[in-house]
């Protein structure tokens, strides 16, 4: 009986530290996957793209103020540059290393699939990344002209509806080629969303969520 409890207690052990260090490797993946790309294409990407629509707000709305802050150009922002901002950032880091045949991760002893989840979860970071700079253009906007609304519930919840675009990018990048891991989910992204009064139950279908969504939150109707 005690030998039992000793070889549980063992094994309890092992997988507890077997645990930490899982964690702690994807820690080492994922810190690695953002040096590769943090003054590369996917950050200037990420931030560059997310700045013309509230931009041109901005700009109406300093040069015109009688119109007030005007939230279309944010949903021109989600509804047609984001998914493109996506697929390109998401494209280009599966890619950095798909081009290669993976031969740098498997030398480096890191498991395919740890290097996948640190590229997806890095391209997330991303996302999230794109959604806050158009939210902090349009905050200090809203400090300029007073206009509220719940605009960082709209960043969070974008980031969330548009983050299924990643691992399938990433699948078709290593799996077919960049242009397929770009223009598919492009594709499904553009055609569920901008044809969302089709679909029968939008909160289950990422793509039409991404319109519908954020209409509680901004001043703006699903289009």
């Amino acid at each position: 009986m005690r030998g039992q409890c000793m070889a549980g207690g063992t094994a309890m052990a092992r997988s507890g530290s077997e645990d930490t260090l899982a964690r702690g490797s994807f820690v080492r993946v994922l810190r690695a996957e953002a040096l590769k790309s943090r003054h590369g294409a996917p950050v200037r990407l990420a931030i560059v793209l997310a700045l013309p629509f509230p931009l041109l707000a901005a700009f109406v709305a300093l040069s015109v103020p009688q119109f007030g802050l005007s939230y279309s150009p944010w949903n021109y922002w989600y509804a047609l540059l984001m998914p493109v901002s996506i697929t390109l950032i998401a494209a280009t880091v599966a890619n950095a290393d798909a081009r290669l045949g993976n031969h740098t991760l498997l030398s480096s002893g890191v498991s395919l699939h740890l290097a996948w989840c640190a590229k997806v979860a890095w391209c997330l970071a991303l996302l999230l990344l794109s959604n806050l700079v158009v939210f902090a253009v349009y905050a200090v906007m809203s400090l300029v002209v007073t206009q509220g609304a719940a605009m960082l519930a709209v960043a969070l919840a974008l980031t969330v509806m548009g983050s299924w675009m990643i691992p399938v990018t990433h699948f078709l990048t290593m799996r077919v080629g960049m242009l397929a891991g770009v223009f598919v989910p492009l594709a499904v992204q553009l055609a569920l969303s901008l044809g969302w009064s089709v679909v029968p139950f939008w909160p289950a279908c990422p793509p039409a969520a991404t319109i519908v969504l954020p209409t509680a939150f901004l001043p703006v109707l699903p289009s």
